[in-house]
């Protein structure tokens, strides 16, 4: 049934079974036993490929374009990409860097609530502005978590400042977000054009985000941080190694920040090379078993590749030529551009920003997908902002989102 030209509602529903088991993850017995299964968002997306599979409406073909993909983009990159930043993450905090950080933050505070606030968004902004998003959520949460720990300050302001202003500035440059990535390669917008329309927009809302966030969270925001009397130096374990991790990380980012014609092989490739070192080093560190390798989000795994196996089976059906129309007919530019912003906003919501980011350009690549010139330019700026901001309205709607969740409850 893959590849008909009218399309069938039955991925639609199956897409919307796997959304209501990643929100619910209900709790299955296992038939003739006492034991339970726990279908969580790593497990429902899998399942919803069976079921399509089970069905007619996927088959290894649509599994294969799922993992490996077409047309300029690879959905296991982005894979090794979130891990092996991820790992760098992890391997940082079992060696104490960011309470390190932590306490070096509070000291410039000067014992004030309010001005550690700020620091706290002047540091998410130039990290966000400089590396990945997901980099920024990772590290800036932990330090937040420590900093709150070691003051006695309420977190949550901190952590939802971090969090919005990560997922506002994470659309200002080219690197921000692997979404950007998918969007710019696919569309043909180069570093120095995805900066020339997106900087300044972004720069706008995070300012105005966090004068917003500093109005709700006014008394929640403590007048006095506890100051304690610890060299932050002390807090770092494992001897020197943290500046390997340290290295390793700056190196990362600064490759990601090159332009594609210098980099000479795939970004995914450089990064999970360095993440690669970093873990044969940790391995002579802490002998076979590896802490940080164990902590990594390994669910996010099939929660990726089955819902990119299932936006293959969505447009190989026929969704995407459907929608093509539909997205053409949005008006002017600023009609085009506030809708797609919104629509693409609300389903990342639904299925997660990386799968709907890949089944809106699948879209946009459709011959049924009429734009030109600046109304094809808005409809690309339009998702980009989307697939950005998507995770201020809910937590599936990013990986950020999902690695927050899954730090604070960690810690």
């Amino acid at each position: 049934m893959v590849g008909l030209n009218v399309p069938s509602p039955v991925p639609l529903f199956i897409l919307a079974f796997t959304v209501f088991l990643i929100f619910r993850h209900p709790l299955l017995r296992v038939p003739f036993t006492s034991k339970y299964f726990h279908i969580d968002y790593g497990w429902a997306p899998l399942l919803g490929v069976l079921l399509l599979l089970l069905t007619g409406y996927a088959d290894a073909d649509t599994i294969v374009r799922g993992v490996v993909g077409k047309n300029g983009f690879h959905p296991y990159s982005i894979l090794f990409l979130i891990l092996s930043l991820s790992y760098f993450c992890i391997s940082l905090d079992y060696r104490g860097f960011f309470e390190y950080l932590s306490l070096h933050i509070t000291r410039f505070s000067k014992g004030s609530g309010r001005r550690l606030f700020f620091l706290l968004f002047l540091l998410t902004s130039f990290l966000t502005l400089f590396t990945d998003n997901d980099i920024v959520v990772l590290t800036m949460t932990l330090i937040i978590f420590y900093m709150a720990k070691k003051s006695g300050a309420d977190p949550l302001p901190f952590l939802f400042c971090q969090f919005f202003t990560v997922n506002t500035l994470g659309m200002a440059l080219y690197i921000g977000n692997p979404t950007n990535i998918i969007v710019a390669d696919s569309m043909g917008l180069s570093f120095l054009e995805f900066a020339r329309w997106m900087f300044l927009p972004s720069l706008v809302g995070a300012f105005v985000g966090f004068g917003f966030l500093y109005v709700l969270f006014r008394r929640r925001i403590p007048e006095k941080v506890e100051l304690l009397d610890i060299e932050p130096s002390s807090v770092l374990r494992k001897g020197k190694g943290v500046w390997v991790g340290v290295a390793g990380l700056a190196g990362a980012i600064l490759f990601m920040s090159l332009p594609a014609d210098l980099r000479k092989v795939p970004m995914w490739v450089g990064v999970a090379s360095m993440a690669l070192l970093l873990l044969i080093f940790d391995f002579f560190t802490y002998g076979k078993k590896v802490p940080p390798l164990l902590r990594l989000p390994w669910k996010l795994v099939p929660f990726l590749v089955g819902l990119f196996i299932q936006m293959e089976a969505l447009s190989a059906c026929g969704w995407t030529d459907l929608l093509a129309p539909v997205f053409s007919s949005l008006g002017g530019l600023l009609p085009t551009l506030f809708l797609l912003t919104l629509f693409s906003s609300l389903l990342a919501g639904v299925m997660n920003n990386h799968p709907m980011t890949l089944f809106i350009v699948r879209t946009f690549q459709s011959p049924e997908f009429s734009p030109q010139g600046d109304l094809k330019l808005a409809s690309t700026l339009g998702l980009i902002a989307g697939s950005n901001l998507g995770a201020n309205l809910f937590l599936t709607g990013a990986l950020a989102g999902l690695m927050w969740a899954k730090l604070l409850s960690d810690k």
